[in-house]
């Protein structure tokens, strides 16, 4: 049962229609500062889109700190989610994973709860912790 805890919000603006991505991480865009979700593995992510705003300007809800709910994904059978596990952005999916060996990426949260593996786009609650980048990908 995914569930939030102290969330420390900051409202942006959105950089697109994110009717679609609740509880999506997103990044900010470093010239316009707007917020939006992306398919680069291991970005920086700045928080867990809290709102699902329905066109780019409109307010963007943004969980920066605390514990939000999180899409995750475990499709592959070594991505299976345990509790504590360090979460990066996954390639191509836009949803939160767990880091595995190889590569760079930012650590941006830790699970608060587990996941088993096969699920596209589950909702778990992740501690936002912003580790920063890791050997781990």
């Amino acid at each position: 049962m995914s569930y939030e805890l102290g969330l420390k919000c900051k409202t942006y603006e959105a950089g697109a229609d994110l009717s679609a991505y609740q509880y999506y991480p997103v990044v900010e865009n470093s010239t316009s500062g707007r917020v939006n979700v992306t398919t680069t593995k291991g970005a920086v992510i700045v928080g867990i889109l809290q709102n699902a705003p329905s066109a780019a300007g409109q307010g963007a809800l943004v969980a920066v700190g605390g514990i939000s709910k999180a899409v995750v994904w475990t499709g592959s059978t070594t991505k299976a989610i345990a509790y504590g596990d360090s979460l990066i952005l996954g390639s191509t999916r836009k949803k939160l994973e767990k880091s595995s060996t190889g590569g760079t990426a930012y650590r941006f949260a830790r699970a608060e709860e587990a996941c088993s593996t096969g699920v596209t786009a589950g909702i778990i609650a992740v501690r936002i912790t912003h580790e920063g980048p890791t050997s781990t990908s």
